[in-house]
């Protein structure tokens, strides 16, 4: 069975066929036992270029509708790449306020 996170890859890659596309399994950095339950994407995609930050949003969502069921948290950070060209980089992740 593939990870999740080459699930997710694979995924966005065929909905989307971004420029450039990062997939982090940031589980261990969260309490409790699962080992696929925190994600981050950085997906940069020209499908992006007219769209609004909350429409790429749902387009994710809905991308994962199915995934998101058994998945505590997904971060998105979604990009045209004319966005990308001038950022080159998404934001760190906030440190989980239960391991601290």
């Amino acid at each position: 069975m593939p990870s999740m996170e080459n699930h997710l890859i694979n995924q966005l890659d065929l909905a989307l066929s971004p420029e450039y596309c990062e997939v982090s399994n940031e589980s261990s950095q969260h309490s409790g036992p699962a080992t696929e339950s925190h994600f981050k994407i950085v997906v940069v995609s020209p499908t992006f270029d007219e769209m609004k930050l909350i429409d790429r949003h749902r387009f994710i969502n809905k991308l994962f509708a199915e995934e998101l069921k058994h998945i505590h948290a997904l971060a998105m950070h979604t990009y045209s790449p004319e966005e990308w060209k001038k950022r080159q980089i998404a934001p760190n992740s906030p440190e989980c306020s239960s391991k601290k």
